[in-house]
């Protein structure tokens, strides 16, 4: 292999390593633009809960867990939720407390299991305490308002506001 052959395959296990956020090769060490700089803010689980159109929760639902004991999703006031509602939108509101069982501070799905759970991260350069964080988060929730709308994938509806309480709290997916 001359000279020319290694470097270019390095540059390929590095551009590799760069579009995939992974490293390749046994004892690999990931150059300083690939580090993630990341902490997870601990205490908080945004759980997510796959669409099944045959299933009970026929739209999915996502929401967020803050320390085992409140969580925040948002719901339609109304049920059942017909094709128009979906499409054209009825009022919404946090945890479905008026026909889903929830309460001011718990989701009705609170500590069920979801598809794909994971705890978000901020910047190490962030110097908000977890609790600030928390508070950022229940503060977002019991603010937000409006109707509820799903129309594929877009509008107002759990998944929209999960992404918006961690757009508005700064937090990322690790």
């Amino acid at each position: 292999m001359t000279k020319d052959n290694t470097k270019s395959n390095a540059q390929a296990a590095v551009n590799v390593a760069q579009s995939t956020g992974q490293l390749t090769g046994p004892g690999s060490v990931a150059p300083c633009n690939l580090m993630k700089l990341d902490r997870h803010v601990n205490g908080i689980v945004m759980k997510r809960k796959h669409i099944d159109i045959f299933g009970d929760d026929k739209y999915g639902h996502w929401w967020f867990e803050i320390d085992n004991n409140e969580s925040y999703g948002w719901w339609p006031v109304k049920k059942p939720v017909g094709a128009g509602d979906t499409f054209g939108g009825t009022p919404g509101e946090l945890n479905g407390q008026t026909n889903f069982g929830g309460t001011a501070s718990r989701d009705p799905h609170h500590g069920d299991p979801a598809e794909d759970t994971f705890t978000p991260v901020i910047p190490l350069s962030d110097m908000r305490t977890d609790a600030q964080v928390k508070d950022c988060l229940r503060s977002f929730a019991r603010s937000y308002h409006g109707e509820w709308r799903w129309t594929f994938g877009n509008g107002q509806n759990c998944h929209t506001f999960q992404e918006a309480a961690m757009k508005h709290c700064g937090l990322s997916q690790p």
